[in-house]
């Protein structure tokens, strides 16, 4: 139990961790990759705009240079042809620089335009610029409407043949794809005169970074689970201690207070043989010796607990028949729903085999069909099934009630558990036999369930 609560609680941080580090992980990589495609597509557009080439920024730029540099003469005035401009010392002509400046700043002016990439309004996307068409490496290839090789420009790559780039083209071409990533390439068709043009964009570098970065981020989110396994290993034992003692207190306590009390109810007992020997059996000394064997089979329940949660009990697991155990089992009850006036069904597949421990086993059927019998309604019905389905070997105990809610009832299973006071009152439970029922099952790796189909029936599932 202590190991069980520890392994839980581990998990638990685990868990947690474990969706918080995928979860950053994800966004990380997804906004990185998200990042690298948003460029390359950038770029492509460029590409695409201008068939398949950068715009020359040198030699635009240096024509509006040159053409802001002479600009057309302007006319002399012609009445005042003996005015001459004044000269200050330096030797700088004052109207001159008058002149001079609205052309430097018209300059100035377009050059701040081109400064946003050919005035193509992608210079604020980050990584395109006017570098980028010297960072990039790309080709493309010229195919005819029949998908026959027309020409290429492999200029500005040099990781790829020309018969390969050719195949890359005519591959997609065939495919009759437009656009995408092809081998660490994106591309993409344009129409131009008698044909189509692939533009391929290499992004090996871009998509290398993405991938190492991805790598990296894996290798860190794998290190940091270690990490916190082994601190949430170190820190549960230390946090948990006390909960631990608490619990083993708890369970020498139970298990001392069990052995303590069988002396005293087994003197009761003999005193109350003495009394029934001197004086004749009476209803007081019924009653006395009944609460006595109530008190002997809870002590005895709750030892049994407190053993199983030790792991105390040592016990053999062998491969038996249980059909035929539940059989003899079941049919020892006819005789009690007989006098109950029940009806009882049993249902067994036969030679069924479990591997497990026949006595444990046996003492859970017989508690589920105690129960079954002592919470069923006057004149119910209990039925007893074992037999095997898809998901493996499967024992229902159901039992008719008055009236309960549909669905799951796994507090059933709770220690002192009781559904309804009254009913335990006059049943004589303790709401103890069912936690034994389902320590029992957890010792053979079983599932076991509690649950109501209708609103006047309740069913126990045990699955093997």
């Amino acid at each position: 139990m202590v190991k069980s609560l520890r392994r839980r609680f581990i998990a638990i941080i685990m868990i947690s961790v474990t969706a918080v580090f995928l979860i950053i992980m994800g966004v990380i990589n997804i906004v990185n990759y998200s990042n690298v495609y948003t460029n390359a597509n950038a770029r492509m557009d460029i590409l695409a705009e201008n068939n398949g080439e950068f715009p020359k920024v040198d030699e635009q730029q240096n024509g509006d240079a040159m053409q802001m540099q002479n600009p057309a003469p302007e006319e002399e005035p012609t009445d005042k042809p003996d005015m001459q401009p004044s000269m200050k010392p330096d030797g700088n002509n004052t109207q001159m620089n008058k002149n001079a400046n609205p052309q430097d700043n018209l300059v100035g002016q377009k050059r701040d335009k081109k400064a946003g990439f050919f005035g193509m309004g992608v210079g604020g996307s980050g990584n395109i610029n006017e570098e980028t068409p010297f960072e990039s490496r790309y080709f493309n290839i010229t195919l005819s409407d029949s998908g026959d090789y027309v020409s290429s420009n492999l200029d500005n790559v040099a990781a790829i043949s020309s018969d390969s780039a050719i195949n890359y083209a005519k591959e997609l071409y065939s495919k009759g794809s437009t656009s995408g990533m092809y081998n660490d390439y994106m591309y993409r068709s344009i129409d131009v005169d008698g044909g189509k043009m692939y533009i391929f964009l290499d992004c090996k570098r871009d998509l290398s970074s993405f991938r190492s970065f991805l790598l990296i981020s894996i290798l860190v989110t794998v290190a940091g689970e270690i990490l916190v396994f082994i601190l949430s290993a170190i820190l549960s034992k230390i946090f948990l201690k006390p909960v631990f003692e608490s619990y083993e207190k708890q369970k020498r306590f139970i298990t001392d207070a069990s052995h303590e009390l069988k002396t005293p109810v087994a003197i009761i007992k003999a005193n109350v043989e003495i009394v029934e020997m001197e004086d004749g059996e009476s209803e007081w000394t019924r009653s006395i010796d009944k609460q006595a064997d109530r008190l002997t089979s809870l002590t005895e329940k709750m030892v049994f607990l407190s053993r199983m949660d030790e792991g105390t009990i040592e016990r053999e697991m062998i491969d038996f028949n249980a059909s035929e155990l539940f059989e003899e089992i079941s049919e020892s009850y006819e005789p009690i729903a007989s006098k109950m006036g029940k009806e009882y069904n049993i249902n067994i597949e036969p030679d069924i085999t479990i591997k497990g421990d026949e006595e444990n086993l046996s003492r859970m059927l017989s508690l589920l069909i105690d129960n079954a019998f002592k919470y069923s309604n006057d004149g119910g019905n209990v039925d007893v099934t074992f037999h095997r389905t898809k998901k493996g070997k499967e024992l229902i105990v159901s039992n008719s009630v008055d009236e309960i809610e549909v669905g799951s009832h796994n507090e059933l299973f709770e220690r002192f558990y009781r559904m309804d006071e009254s009913r335990n009152s006059k049943t004589g439970g303790f709401g103890i036999g069912l936690s034994v029922v389902q320590a029992i099952a957890q010792s053979h790796k079983a599932k076991i369930s509690a649950r109501s189909l209708d609103t006047h029936s309740i069913e126990f599932r045990v699955l093997f």
